[in-house]
């Protein structure tokens, strides 16, 4: 075989494996890292996550933030006779994404044991599932209670609203005592990561029927919808930064703004569905 034609196949290959590689690449959709004293999610692609706030239920203690991973962690304590009713919580939205998978750390213990044994459920309708191949064990480390892109079920794509629970599991501490009430337990890096939903127009799968392209663009986007709608434009910090009312057909200027990563959001004045879309500007 000729080189060159040896150098065009290999060429033909690695560009393939590119757009394998982009197609199936997985966004984070909201995290909760805890850089500060507050358990409102620090990051995501998702605007409206931005506002989300992870909570405790069941009967523990309030919600402090102390020493965590890197920065700090959230930490509760109270976790006496909890099994299959105290919980960690959180709350996001998935509109837009599919393959959704969840990756966290959690930590008991030190001088006051806290709860040794939990698993994960879900929320995406009336009643709360078990993630499948969820259960695991705490310790008095940041390596023995981790999740790593944990499988999160189809159920949940692209979905307004769903919720995620770590549930204790018995009542057992990380050192083999019972959990008493000034046990602690911290949970530290949450990340719900998913990819886009789209097809080859860029179109968004979604009741809306809304299409929105081209994407990447470098001066306009294109945005058609089957009803009024409200835009909205953030930029990669959930600033926002356009706002408007469109009918049918909307053509906004992007041309002014930095090349990067930005977040369009859209909601359907019919029957209140919302769709979010990442977008490129080059």
């Amino acid at each position: 075989m000729k080189k060159k034609n040896l150098l065009t196949i290999l060429t033909i290959i690695a560009f393939v494996g590119l757009i394998n590689l982009n197609t199936n690449a997985q966004d984070t959709l909201v995290q909760w890292t805890f850089p500060s004293d507050t358990g409102v999610a620090d990051g995501g692609s998702i605007p409206s996550n931005l506002s989300q706030v992870i909570e405790t239920a069941g009967g523990t203690s309030a919600i402090q933030f102390k020493n965590g991973l890197t920065t700090k962690a959230a930490q509760a304590t109270g976790w006496d006779n909890g099994a299959d009713a105290k919980k960690w919580k959180v709350e996001f939205e998935t509109t837009g994404y599919t393959n959704l998978k969840l990756s966290s750390k959690m930590t008991s213990g030190g001088s006051n044991p806290g709860p040794r044994d939990f698993k994960v459920q879900y929320k995406a309708g009336a009643s709360w599932t078990d993630v499948p191949n969820s259960d695991f064990q705490t310790a008095n480390d940041w390596t023995t209670g981790v999740l790593v892109n944990l499988s999160i079920p189809s159920e949940c794509d692209d979905m307004n609203s769903i919720q995620l629970r770590w549930i204790m599991t018995s009542d057992t501490a990380n050192d083999d005592s019972l959990v008493d009430s000034t046990g602690t337990c911290k949970i530290d890096d949450i990340f719900i990561t998913g990819t886009i939903i789209t097809s080859a127009k860029n179109e968004i799968s979604s009741k809306s029927e809304i299409n929105i392209y081209p994407n990447p663009t470098t001066d306009y986007i294109n945005i058609e919808s089957n009803s009024a709608s409200i835009i909205k434009l953030y930029n990669i910090i959930g600033e926002e930064i356009i706002s408007l009312n469109s009918s049918n057909f909307e053509k906004i200027d992007v041309s002014k703004f930095n090349s990067g990563i930005y977040f369009i959001k859209i909601e359907n004045l019919n029957d209140k569905s919302v769709i979010s879309q990442k977008i490129i500007i080059q």
